[in-house]
């Protein structure tokens, strides 16, 4: 598992809801804020809960224009895996347009995913329903991987795809668990993975 992310953000597109990385992320952690004059503006409440984390994040202004920031931010993530190609990287967007680029990486064996505005501003809808993912995968799993420690990291992998990016976490397995243990998984919870997805919020 890569012990640094870095997280994109698409603020045209999810506003200020990438506050709620804030509290998640470590010191090696970080939050690239790409922004336009088009991107929405910050209320106080949220700028006084960004003010308690100083130098937690980054800001770079692109050009406006048709998808423009979003081109110049997948611009910005390939020159990023090319200065650091070990490091995790999480877009924030609703834009399912960017999961094609998720697609891409992930097919050159390099740790990228799509986070939406509803994964970062629904946590207690997300555990809850996380709850029920676990008990699937202790279901569909051997007892070897059934420790509530792999439970948790394996739902997290899940939540960083979709079921229609299956390609992409088949590789996350294997670089993360390794080739072997990797493949093992996938292949005991492909028979299940629709139904587990199901479960998972979007």
């Amino acid at each position: 598992m890569a012990s640094r992310k870095v997280y994109l953000v698409d603020t045209e597109n999810v506003g200020t809801a990438w506050k709620e990385l804030l509290p998640q992320k470590n010191s090696k952690d970080m939050i690239i804020l790409f922004y336009t004059e088009h991107s929405p503006g910050i209320s106080y409440s949220d700028l006084n809960i960004i003010r308690e984390y100083p130098s937690s994040f980054d800001m770079i202004l692109c050009y406006p224009g048709k998808n423009g920031l979003d081109f110049q931010m997948v611009s910005y993530l390939g020159y990023l895996i090319k200065t650091a190609p070990k490091t995790e990287y999480i877009i924030v967007s609703n834009d399912t347009g960017f999961d094609s680029v998720v697609k891409f990486w992930c097919g050159r064996k390099t740790q990228v995913s799509r986070r939406s505005k509803s994964e970062l501003t629904a946590p207690k809808e997300i555990e809850a329903e996380g709850e029920d993912v676990r008990i699937m995968l202790k279901e569909a799993l051997s007892e070897t991987y059934q420790t509530d420690e792999f439970l948790d990291k394996l739902y997290q992998m899940l939540c960083n795809y979709s079921v229609k990016q299956l390609q992409g976490l088949y590789f996350a397995m294997q670089k993360e668990l390794g080739a072997q243990t990797g493949m093992e998984i996938y292949r005991q919870l492909k028979p299940q993975i629709k139904n587990i997805y199901k479960k998972i919020p979007k």
